[in-house]
């Protein structure tokens, strides 16, 4: 019986690829950094399907360069890196992980919240400094959480995620997205507002949304003028659909008291003119930012379901079954009985 060659570029727990192995011939990258250009095509060229993650970019060049290859499975839920249009057109089916990550993902949009509102780092560091003489009446006042109006920006499943945990804050719920989610505003008490009414009225903004071409820099300059005055913007999506210049802006003037994101511009590799680090204005704003190294789905737990599911839409494909988190309409190879 034919077994189809996989190649996956990079570590993954383990659980995974021996999911892969039972039907295929695997060759497993066990590494974590990203393999150059022309390592992953060498690699990649004789095999039927590839198992690829975040920092792998699918540029139309590398399609070209695989032409064996017939199911794409990535290890996340965005596929910014991935040119899907060439894919396509190679018959390349490529599917994603709709569901494996959202609630790891929501739960490090509420710690970064917290730890922005509550000046949990500064607050850190002072202790360690050995200045902390005890209890004071102004020491790192924050703002509170509870009974705020929250705006989430993108009302998809981990917008909806992040909704269902702040409930618990008694948080006013808004939201904006393209597309109104009525199901969700009845289960949830959310209250959909045009874009630029969501960010001047909401005291904590979180921006859940794709990156597309239409979202670069859906919060620029403009947007972020717009916002409450002593606001917080918190950025758990794609660092590319906020403008951190901007932003860097926005909190030395007062606009936005405080910036928290476990995503960076820097890191979205096919946007064009991408700066090639976090600003150092924003870096330097200690005590009004609060930063994590893209590290959503980053739990022991969430990492092994990520591993799970993409191997489980790698099959379907193999089977000649349309998984679940297919992206574009390609038939399915059926390399697997």
């Amino acid at each position: 019986m034919y077994r189809p060659k996989v190649f996956i570029s990079q570590w993954m727990p383990p659980i995974g690829v021996d999911m892969i192995r039972q039907y295929c011939d695997v060759d497993y990258y066990n590494g974590t950094t990203p393999l150059s250009k022309q390592d992953f095509i060498s690699r990649a060229k004789e095999a039927d399907a590839l198992l690829i993650f975040m920092c792998d970019t699918i540029d139309g060049q590398i399609v070209q360069s695989i032409p064996n290859v017939r199911v794409i499975s990535s290890f996340g839920k965005g596929y910014d890196n991935i040119d899907v249009t060439a894919c396509t057109a190679q018959n390349i089916l490529v599917t994603i992980n709709p569901d494996a990550l959202t609630d790891s993902t929501a739960d490090i949009a509420i710690g970064l919240i917290l730890s922005l509102a509550r000046n949990i780092l500064p607050s850190d560091s002072s202790i360690r400094s050995g200045k902390f003489n005890g209890w004071h009446a102004t020491n790192f006042l924050g703002r509170d959480f509870h009974h705020s109006r929250l705006g989430i920006i993108g009302f998809g499943a981990i917008g909806q995620a992040i909704a269902r945990r702040a409930k618990g804050f008694d948080t006013e719920i808004c939201y904006y997205d393209v597309v109104r989610q009525t199901a969700a505003e009845q289960e949830l008490g959310a209250v959909y507002k045009p874009l630029e009414e969501l960010l001047n009225q909401s005291d904590f903004l979180v921006v859940a949304v794709n990156l597309q071409p239409d979202t670069i820099h859906l919060l620029s300059r403009n947007e972020l003028q717009q916002v409450k005055p002593g606001s917080f913007l918190i950025n758990i999506s794609r660092g590319s659909i906020v403008d951190e210049q901007a932003v860097a802006e926005a909190l030395d003037d007062g606009r936005l008291q405080g910036y928290a994101a476990d995503v960076f511009e820097f890191e979205d590799r096919m946007v064009p003119q991408r700066p090639s680090y976090i600003p150092s204005s924003l870096l330097e704003m200690r005590e009004k930012t609060v930063f994590t190294p893209h590290i959503g789905t980053g739990t022991i737990e969430a990492r092994e379901r990520l591993a799970v599911s993409s191997a489980n839409q790698l099959l379907a494909a193999l089977h000649g079954q349309i998984p679940s988190g297919a992206v574009n309409r390609v038939n399915p190879p059926k390399l697997l009985p």
